[in-house]
């Protein structure tokens, strides 16, 4: 048995601040240069990318993206040091998460699995 679990971060209000898409989003906008490349590598569309780091920047207070206008190479984005330090502290909360979660689901259902097994093949028993 594993745990499945997503975990964002909000602001004291409610507001959307942080999640795994946003994040997947980041850290593909920092591999490929830019907003529309990332946002084409996770499979969503520029505008709902533009609307997602909208909506986190919003709730944040800061930018999360700085972007280059075109020229010879072209326009790109780079994650602010503001990004990279969320990114940085968000994953690293997951990491560890992860174990701890792992070792809370396998105290709580110690013997779960074979306990149910025991009672199925009583009750198969008395049905006979």
């Amino acid at each position: 048995m594993r745990l499945k679990a997503k975990l964002w971060l909000e602001s004291d209000s409610g507001d959307f601040l942080l999640g795994p898409g946003t994040l997947r989003l980041l850290l593909a906008v920092a591999e490929k240069g830019s907003l529309k490349a990332g946002a084409c590598a996770i499979g969503l569309s520029y505008r709902a990318a533009w609307d997602r780091l909208k909506k986190a920047e919003e709730g944040l207070g800061f930018a999360l993206l700085e972007r280059h206008s075109g020229g010879e190479g072209g326009g790109g984005s780079t994650l602010t040091a503001e990004a990279l330090g969320l990114v940085e502290r968000y994953r690293f909360f997951l990491q560890g998460l992860e174990g701890e979660l792992e070792a809370r689901i396998t105290e709580a259902f110690a013997g779960w699995s074979k306990a149910t097994q025991d009672l199925q093949n009583v009750k198969q028993k008395g049905n006979k």
